[in-house]
């Protein structure tokens, strides 16, 4: 199955059917032996590289298998054979392929989204109107962020195939989940942005940001290591970190901004993955 997601992610993206031609190298389009294309275990024995033209295999495809197998093996020790693991089954495997689709081209299919929907829709079977609920909610907060956000950069920040994305994990985690689905999504994205932030810092030269994100990072885990009794402050100390957590979120966003919209072309952090991520934790702690 994972094989046939890598189909789905990479012949999606290039508009080809799923069913012909039989699978190919990408670069050389030289058709595959059966013994070059066993799950995994080609990857190795091929080295990584195509067998004719020696270009190399993207890591994707690997870890998209090995990924379907850790879904169907965890979904399976939660669920046993039932409606539920058939339906979390379905969701999670599309959340994947639109995830390595996001990845690969940042494309996403509307048509899998909405396939995810009504998965979704169908696995809160036992209660459905929470599930619509959360997926009124997800729509309108994702559009009028995306409104939001286009107007202040004054370029797509999020995209529309997101929205419908965001529409599938609202209707999987439902209304009475939906503000802990927005945290985990935004926690995932942040951590998966730090890479690419500082990388920008760098190339810009652009310091005085790196040293405001350095503020707001300590000031965090500070008020995170006071939230959680590690450290034992007064109230003075407690309202004045506080104070500084806000004072470097404000500067931080301030700069992304000026830095956003100077740049022609600002690294976009593909979102699915992240979802992905927190439909795997919503699965798995339901």
């Amino acid at each position: 199955m994972g094989s046939f997601y890598n189909v789905l992610i990479i012949r999606t993206i290039s508009g080809e059917s799923i069913l012909f031609p039989p699978s190919k190298c990408p670069i050389c389009n030289t058709q595959l032996k059966w013994w070059q294309n066993i799950p995994v275990i080609s990857y190795l024995i091929l080295k990584g590289k195509c067998y004719k033209c020696c270009n190399r295999i993207d890591i994707i495809y690997p870890t998209i298998e090995i990924l379907s197998a850790c879904i169907y093996g965890v979904l399976f020790i939660k669920f046993g054979l039932s409606i539920k693991f058939l339906f979390s089954l379905i969701v999670l495997s599309l959340f994947l392929v639109l995830a390595g689709m996001d990845i690969k081209a940042k494309m996403i299919s509307v048509k899998y989204s909405i396939i995810g929907i009504l998965s979704a829709i169908l696995f809160n079977y036992t209660n459905i109107l929470n599930s619509i609920l959360g997926l009124f909610v997800g729509i309108v907060s994702i559009y009028l962020l995306r409104k939001f956000l286009n107007s202040i950069f004054h370029k797509e920040i999020i995209g529309e195939g997101d929205i419908y994305a965001i529409a599938f994990l609202s209707a999987l985690c439902g209304y009475k989940y939906i503000w802990y689905m927005f945290i985990s999504v935004l926690l995932f994205e942040f951590i998966f942005f730090i890479p690419s932030f500082i990388k920008k810092i760098i190339d810009n030269s652009n310091y005085k940001l790196g040293l405001i994100f350095i503020w707001f990072i300590i000031s965090y885990i500070l008020m995170f290591l006071v939230k959680i009794y590690v450290i034992d402050f007064g109230m003075l100390f407690r309202i004045l970190i506080f104070l500084n957590l806000i004072c470097a979120f404000l500067f931080l966003c301030k700069y992304l901004i000026l830095m956003f919209k100077d740049d022609e072309n600002p690294s976009i952090v593909p979102f699915l993955p992240s979802m992905f991520l927190t439909a795997f934790l919503f699965l798995f702690f339901i």
